[in-house]
C-alpha cells in the first residue's frame, strides 16, 4: 500500500492510503481534539488507515481547519463538520462509485455525529473513543447517537468508562478494549482491526487480496 497526498477543497491537508489491489470502497477517517494534539498523522489515525488499507479500501485522513497544513482558525467543533462534509464530498469524487464508511475517533467521533444529525450519510459508520465527560472531565450531554451504533471504547477511559457509556447509550454496541485509557497506548492496531472489521459487515472486501 502507498499514501499519496490530498488537498480537500484547496484548504485541507489530507493523506489517501491505497491499497494494493483495487480498492473496493473508501474511508473517511476524522481526528481528535487539536487543541490536545489531535490530528490525521497520530498513531491511532494510522492504525486505522492501515487497518482499513488491508481490507482493500481506500482510506482517507484529514486535518480539519487550523491544523497542520489545512488553512482556516479552529472553531471549537462548530465548523468542523463542514470540514468532514467536504472530505466525504472529496472521498466521493476518489472513490467514485464506491461505498463510503465513516470512522471518527475522540472529538472526530462527534464530528461524524454532527454530520450525520446534519443529512449527511454514509454507508458504514464506526466510532471510537466517545467521552460521557469533557476535557475537564465534566460530564456532557451527548449528541443523538443512532441505535446499534458501533463504538470502540477503551476499559479505562478516563473521559468515561464503557459502563458510563452503556449507561446513556444502551442501544450502542460497544467493544471494550482492555487495559487501556483513552489514547489506547500499546492497542491501537487492537482499535484498528475492530474498526475494520465492524465495516467489513457492510463493505466489499476484495477476495484477491494479497
Amino acid at each position: 500500500m502507498r499514501e499519496e497526498p490530498q488537498r480537500i477543497d484547496g484548504r485541507l491537508e489530507a493523506t489517501l492510503r491505497v491499497p494494493d489491489v483495487d480498492p473496493a470502497a473508501i474511508v473517511v477517517i476524522a481526528h481528535a481534539l487539536p487543541t490536545h494534539g489531535g490530528t490525521m498523522r497520530t498513531p491511532i489515525m494510522a492504525a486505522i488507515a492501515r487497518a482499513c488499507a488491508a481490507r482493500g479500501w481506500y482510506a482517507l485522513r484529514f486535518n480539519f481547519r487550523g491544523v497542520g497544513e489545512s488553512a482556516g482558525t479552529w472553531s471549537g467543533g462548530r465548523d468542523e463538520p463542514d470540514d468532514l462534509a467536504a472530505a466525504v464530498a472529496h472521498a466521493r469524487a476518489v472513490g467514485r462509485g464506491l461505498p463510503l464508511a465513516l470512522v471518527g475517533y475522540s472529538f472526530g467521533a462527534f464530528a461524524v455525529l454532527a454530520y450525520l444529525a446534519r443529512g449527511g450519510r454514509a454507508e458504514a459508520v464506526a466510532l471510537v473513543g466517545i467521552g460521557t465527560k469533557d476535557v475537564n472531565f465534566a460530564p456532557r450531554k451527548l449528541p443523538l447517537i443512532p441505535p446499534g451504533t458501533f463504538i470502540v471504547a477503551a476499559e479505562h477511559d478516563q473521559f468515561g468508562t464503557p459502563d458510563e457509556l452503556r449507561a446513556i447509550v444502551p442501544d450502542a454496541r460497544i467493544a471494550v478494549v482492555k487495559g487501556v485509557d483513552h489514547f489506547f497506548v500499546g492497542k491501537r492496531d487492537e482499535v484498528g482491526e475492530l474498526v475494520a472489521d465492524e465495516l467489513a459487515r457492510t463493505l466489499p472486501v476484495p477476495s484477491h487480496l494479497p
